[in-house]
């Protein structure tokens, strides 16, 4: 037997649940354009990603400071 008692309960959460269930397969299922941004999957090995880019800054900032700290540690002596 259905409890009566329910039934306004899931009268008032029956719309967000909708629209919560539309917006996920909505996104899910989303095609993207064909010049949009996202064209391949990006690696940091490639040349042109913005991460490999990153990675490369960063990795030639610590070669820098390590050359810094080379150089202070030798005029000290």
């Amino acid at each position: 037997m259905i409890a009566y008692w329910a039934v306004p309960y899931l009268v008032v959460a029956a719309p967000p649940a909708i629209v919560l269930i539309t917006v996920l397969i909505g996104g899910c299922t989303m095609t993207r354009t064909a010049d949009g941004p996202v064209n391949y999957s990006r690696f940091y090995a490639d040349r042109d990603s913005r991460a490999g880019r990153e990675l490369i800054n960063e990795l030639d900032r610590r070669e820098a400071r390590a050359e810094l700290r080379r150089l202070i540690d030798e005029a000290r002596r």
